[in-house]
């Protein structure tokens, strides 16, 4: 799969699992040439999709961090 494929791909699975986290009880879009379906109890599955993704594109994931602590 090449680079534009993956990112059309992430941009894809993005906007489903905002659909998700707005209410959209089922989204679905095609991967690797099926349909796949993710309800919210499957909205995990989806976030570990868009990792996976984001580290083919970019080597790296994207996942965010918690904050900083700072001891004194």
């Amino acid at each position: 799969m090449n680079i534009d494929q993956l990112k059309a791909n992430l941009i894809e699975a993005q906007q489903a699992y905002h659909d998700l986290l707005t209410g959209q009880a089922v989204v679905s879009f095609v991967r690797s040439g099926r349909e796949t379906r993710f309800t919210q109890a499957k909205k995990a599955d989806l976030k570990n999709y868009i990792d996976e993704l984001e580290t083919l594109i970019n080597g790296t994931s994207q996942r965010r961090r918690g904050p900083a602590r700072l001891s004194l």
